[in-house]
Parts: structure tokens; sequence; C-alpha cells
């Protein structure tokens, strides 16, 4: 363990991460469950492996189980169309969402819009009523579908809000009531709960500013728009007893979580993932129900990864080697991908293949021409990463990305700028915390790699 633990100092230490949990399972064994650094950077509460933080996405991959279980009940088909349980669904086109399957809905396949970084009550909404699911999906008949059922792979976290949804009409209880009954009991969880109704030892959340150091801000929650999708808080010893019983194909402390056949089904590979449209030989990724199954360094790999912004997590199982890793953080960053590999590489007996970022804060690059940066960008494919135009300005001797506003509770949304280059920059704020970014100028414009996104500014 030494060596994990030397480099799970170094890439917090890189990142700046306040505080986190790590949990690693090998052949199917705890050989390690703690926390590191704070729970809160203010207090110094100490992370522990019973500290609670919101996941986000590696929430979905719970949600697809309980889908499953009621397809084994025989209460649903996952090839229904889904207003065959939700008729009020609706979309700007309604053709399109009559012809929508619960399969489409959980393997982002649906032609359903991103979420746009101006949808503030997605991860922050004080709503929370018993009937806030049912609200929100109201809310999506101004929705635009980008493409026709089943014709492309795009995130879209509406689509768990469906299943969300369609778990509740169909057991005829909250989401939050099946889950804790039908999936949770059965993993033996005792941390859990959800991110509008957090009990225990719950951290706090951080975001990062434009020197890259971590502070308090907004405790992600909402139970309207993303319970089934991001909202639910584990801690890395709950996390442990859901990733041995996806070792185990389903089976849990509690008994059996899921059928071998179902649980096959939930990580069975559904549709090729294309990030930002590329795929390099050999490193191809597939969605399958709320997991993405490919392969690292050879070897078969399921995993998934998490952001609310201000907190996060990545889970990663190699099933051939009965290896599983957990990383879950008061913060959301690079940092998080970057260790579940690295340890599953140590793990595996290889080195880790990427490292956090280093910033040098005495660096000073050319800023000459940073006015010609400063403008409104658009993505050039259709991705979750950046959903929509991007405003970046010049503010003083820092270039700055602008998400969403502020208001009496929030900060503003800005991704700060950290130069490394010229026109090279490390992100450092909302959720793309590690992430790169580069900038061309050209006769005929400006274009940008941003997270690997290609962007193109607005004019000249």
């Amino acid at each position: 363990m030494t060596r994990i633990e030397h480099f799970i100092a170094e890439q917090m230490g890189l990142g700046q991460t306040p505080g986190l949990s790590v949990g690693i399972l090998a052949d199917g064994e705890t050989v390690l469950s703690r926390g590191y650094g704070y729970a809160d950077v203010v207090t110094r509460a100490p992370m522990t492996e019973r500290s609670g933080v919101v996941i986000g996405s590696t929430t979905k991959a719970l949600t697809c189980v309980a889908i499953l279980q009621l397809a084994e009940g025989g209460l649903l088909n996952l090839d229904d169309p889904v207003i065959r349980y939700l008729p009020n669904f609706r979309l700007r086109d309604q053709a399109h969402a009559a012809a929508i399957t619960i399969r489409q809905a959980i393997t982002h396949t649906a032609g359903l819009p991103p979420t746009l970084s101006t949808q503030t009550e997605f991860l922050f909404s004080d709503d929370a009523g018993d009937d806030a699911l049912a609200r929100y999906i109201e809310t999506l008949s101004d929705r635009v579908p980008i493409g026709p059922p089943g014709g492309q792979w795009a995130y879209a976290n509406d689509g768990f809000t469906l299943a969300g949804r369609i778990i509740e009409v169909v057991s005829g209880r909250s989401y939050e009531d099946y889950m804790r009954d039908r999936v949770f009991a059965v993993l033996g969880f005792e941390d859990a709960c959800f991110a509008y109704q957090p009990r225990g030892e719950v951290a706090t959340a951080h975001d990062f500013g434009p020197d890259g150091a971590p502070y308090p801000s907004f405790f992600p929650h909402s139970r309207a728009a993303s319970a089934a999708g991001s909202e639910l808080i584990l801690s890395a010893r709950d996390a442990l007893r859901w990733l041995g019983a996806v070792l185990d194909h389903g089976r849990a402390a509690g008994g059996l979580l899921l059928r071998p056949e179902s649980f096959a089904e939930t990580i069975r590979p559904h549709f090729l993932v294309q990030p930002e449209g590329r795929v390099a030989a050999g490193s191809e990724s597939y969605y399958a129900l709320g997991w993405q199954v490919g392969r690292l360094d050879g070897v078969s790999m399921i995993a998934h990864g998490g952001s609310t912004i201000t907190m996060g997590s990545k889970f990663l199982v190699l099933p051939e080697q009965r290896i599983a890793v957990a990383v879950l953080s008061n913060s959301s960053s690079d940092v998080n991908e970057t260790m579940a590999e690295g340890i599953a590489r140590i793990l595996l007996g290889g080195e880790p293949a990427r490292s956090f970022p280093a910033v040098d804060p005495s660096f000073e690059p050319d800023r000459s021409g940073w006015p010609d940066l400063a403008g409104i960008y658009e993505p050039q494919v259709v991705q979750n990463s950046v959903p929509a135009a991007l405003p970046i300005e010049l503010d003083g001797n820092q270039l700055v990305a602008h998400t969403y506003p502020a208001d009496h509770r929030r900060r503003a949304g800005d991704i700060f700028l950290r130069p490394v280059g010229d026109f090279d920059f490390v992100l450092s704020g909302r959720g793309r915390t590690g992430g790169r970014a580069t900038f061309a100028i050209h006769d005929e414009g400006v274009e940008a790699k941003w997270t690997e996104v290609p962007l193109k500014k607005r004019g000249r």
C-alpha cells in the first residue's frame, strides 16, 4: 500500500484537493478504506471512511438496478416506451417523446439535449416536495431533441429523471423509499442518504478559486431535477459494499440484488461512446446501464465518474482481477479520475499513466494575444462538458469563463484559466478543475480545445 499512499498524497497536493476517501477491494476483500485531508477546510474536520459526499452520476448505476428489479418482477420492460408509464411526458416534438424507450433513456441514446449550464435548478433546488420529480418532468415540454431516439449517444441527465419517475409510478412509492428498501438495504448501506435529505457524517462541498485553492461552496441538492441521476450521498465504506456486489455479479450482504442474467444486462455494452466524436483505436468505450465498459491497459474495466460541480466520485471495477476502486471527494476535479485509474494500474503491477497537471504560479506568459481570446465560444459537437455557448472574458490579467450567474447563496459559476503556456491553460472551478484548455488564432478566427471539446469563437 505504500506506493498507493504516496500516489494519493502526490495527486491531492497537485490538485489542492481539500479531502477525499478511498476504498479498495483486492480479490474481493477490503484492503483500504479511509479518508484523507479535510471534510471542511475551515474547521479542519478530518475526512473519514464514513464521510458522506454527493457522488454525482455514479448514482445512475444504482437507479438502473432498481429499473432491472422492476423488470424482473414483470412490472415493466426496458424496451417499453416511456409514455406507457408517464403519459404526460412531453417534448417540443411529441412524436419524438412518444418514441423514446426506457432503455434509450438510461443509455443516453434518447436524443434528449444535455443539461445546460444555465439550468441552475438541476443541482441547486430547494423544492423537496413529494411531487417535485413529477412537476420537473412537466418542464421538459420545451426541450428540443437533438436527434432521433437510438440514433446517437449524447449524455443527457434528464433520461434518468424519467427513470426515477418511472420507478415511482410502477412501484407506487417515492424513488427514495424504493431505493432505501429494495436496493440500499440489500447492499447493507449504513451511511447512504440523499443530498436533499442529508444525515450523519456529511462533508462540506468545495469549489476552486483563481489560484486553484479550495473554498467551501454550495451544497448540491435537487430532489426535483436530479434525484435518480446524481443526488446520492455515499461514504467510502458503503461504496465498497456496492462495488463488492458488482464483483459478485449482483450478490450482496443482504441477498441477491439482481438475478445473474439481469446483472449481466447492467454491464452489457449497449452503445459506443465517442468522446467529442473521437475514438482512438483500442480505446473504445461503451455505455451499458449506468456504467461505461471498456479496457484499462488491456484489462476489462467497468467504470463511471460523477460530478455535482462541488463534489464528485469515480468508481472503477476490474472484474477479471476482482479489483475495485472507489474515490469519493468533497470537491470535483480531475484528481478523482486520475487517482482511481492510477491506483488500479498500481494494483495491476504497473505505473499510473497520468497525473494532475502541475501549475507553476510564478510562470509569466506572454499575454499580448489574450484580448483576442475573449469572446463567446460555440461547441462544435454535441456533448455534456460544454453544452452551450461559453463566454470567456479577460478580467485584469486573467481569463475567466462564465457558466451561470451568482445569487445570494452562491458564487458566480466562474472557471478560471491558469496559464501553463501563452495559449495553454489548466482550468480551476465548477467541476472542470484540472482540465486543459488550449487556444489557436488563425486567419479565419479563434479555435480552442476545452477539456478536449472543440470550440470556435463567434466572429473575430
